[in-house]
């Protein structure tokens, strides 16, 4: 599911049903995130990033929590007209220390809660009341949680509290566009005979709610990490919903937020939690971006634990294999992408024991893998900090994959390189075998080797191309299961 912050509409995005899909439009003109300098060595233009999207960038895996009346139902999501009984939500079991411990055995850095889906009920106490149409009636939104079986539980106050006691970023998702309980659709009211459960209210009155909704979630749990929309919002919601962005949130990554924030992300442009290969910390289409961009923006990939791109938790719903995932983690992470995985608690408000497991295998094998490198006897850096060489003469060591990580502090710079080994079976020591080569880094690239395990003693870097002096932050080699 997207909390899409197509923040950079001018009309609303085309909302094609699936609970998470939206589709993004450019927008012309200039935008707060458009920042960039003139390479002194090529005359081309770099986009610089923000600390804020650095810092975003290296935490590479977050989770999004689908935790909602969703949760109770046979589909994935509301849609239509569906308006669930307020009456099954009852997460009896309710414990956000619980999903915690899953984020830490995953290894997340930041966690997104659904704050508001399409089925418009709200996850935490409102104190939002409204006019009925047409006759005036004020009542107050009563589809939230302070109207269900767990009245007086603050889903969101839980969360973050949880999260902060383990240093786990925390962000919300509230979608503008869809709200079954108002009959919205694509951020607008819809001229249809209202279903049971469903209220009547003008357009005017629905877009107060939501600017009165989200000013309440932006301003009572501290400061966030990442804010998400799912399928973007009308024109007449774009300016006050940047306002209140810009007043309450400033920091916070915008997860397709170009044009309206100084901290845009990009979505990938698919679930299933592959990026292309390269993919560009800049550029704002739904891809691989754009190198030649003056817009850093980098790019996030959302994808489920559960089969058949389902986010909320299922009754017979099947998980994705170990294999999958750790697929997953090297075409996202390992592929300049932040990996946003969905964490999917019960109908007891608990993570089930089989989630749990799977989750704690994929964060056990990147640890295994990824937590230690080949240390080697001699670091070598030559040719205007183009070429990295590792040296392992005193003791050869087998390998067979690699790590590069770019400092993007004044851009992306680097358009391509190799990685070259000396085989200990070599005794021309300037004879070099390339394993593997690319052209995006940005915050990392793994390549796994094609060629397999290579017993070496020594593995060069080589940047042969730049727009600028390349900094490199990190070059390690592994050997993994």
């Amino acid at each position: 599911m997207k909390i899409a912050i197509l923040l950079l509409l001018l009309c609303v995005s085309k909302y094609d049903g699936h609970p998470f899909r939206y589709n993004q439009h450019k927008q012309h003109g200039s935008s707060p995130s458009e920042k960039y300098r003139i390479s002194p060595k090529t005359g081309v233009r770099i986009a610089l990033p923000t600390p804020e999207q650095l810092q975003w960038q290296a935490q590479e895996i977050g989770v999004l929590i689908h935790f909602n009346i969703a949760t109770y139902i046979e589909t994935d999501g509301c849609s239509g007209q569906s308006v669930p009984n307020i009456s099954l939500f009852n997460p009896y079991l309710f414990n956000t220390d619980n999903w915690v411990q899953t984020m830490l055995d995953l290894g997340a850095k930041s966690a997104v809660l659904v704050a508001k889906h399409a089925c418009g009920f709200h996850m935490a106490p409102t104190d939002v009341k409204f006019p009925l149409s047409p006759f005036g009636e004020v009542i107050p939104y009563n589809y939230s949680i302070d109207y269900s079986r767990v009245k007086g539980i603050d889903v969101l106050d839980n969360f973050v509290k949880s999260c902060e006691q383990k240093q786990i970023r925390t962000g919300f998702y509230y979608t503008v566009v869809s709200n079954s309980w108002f009959n919205v659709e694509s951020g607008l009211i819809q001229n249809r005979t209202l279903q049971p459960g469903q209220v009547n209210v003008t357009q005017e009155t629905y877009d107060n709610v939501v600017l009165q909704q989200l000013r309440e979630i932006w301003s009572r749990y501290g400061t966030l990490n990442e804010i998400w929309f799912d399928g973007g919002y009308t024109s007449t919601l774009k300016d006050p919903i940047t306002a209140l962005l810009a007043n309450l949130q400033s920091q916070a990554v915008a997860f397709n937020g170009y044009g309206v924030s100084s901290n845009p992300a990009r979505w990938i442009g698919t679930e299933m939690g592959i990026a292309p290969d390269p993919n560009w910390s800049t550029g704002i289409t739904n891809d691989g971006g754009d190198p030649n961009s003056p817009i850093f923006c980098p790019a996030e990939c959302d994808t489920t634990l559960q089969e058949h791109d389902r986010w909320f938790w299922g009754v017979n719903a099947t998980l994705r294999s170990l294999e999958e995932l750790i697929q997953v983690y090297h075409e996202t992470v390992g592929r300049n992408c932040l990996l946003m995985l969905d964490l999917t608690p019960d109908r007891t408000g608990l993570i089930p024991p089989a989630y749990a497991r799977r989750y704690k295998q994929l964060g056990d094998f990147i640890r295994s893998c990824y937590g230690t490198s080949a240390e080697p006897t001699k670091r070598l850096t030559l040719d205007h900090s183009n070429i990295y060489i590792q040296l392992f003469d005193s003791s050869p060591v087998t390998i067979d994959r690699s790590v590069i990580q770019e400092d993007q502090t004044l851009g992306q710079v680097i358009r391509a390189y190799t990685v070259d080994v000396q085989l200990i079976n070599t005794t021309d020591t300037n004879q070099w075998f390339t394993v593997a080569q690319g052209t995006s880094i940005g915050n990392k690239k793994i390549d796994v080797w094609q060629g397999g395990p290579q017993l070496i003693n020594a593995v060069r870097l080589t940047i042969t191309k730049s727009v600028d002096r390349p900094v490199i932050k990190s070059f390690t080699v592994h050997l993994c299961d």
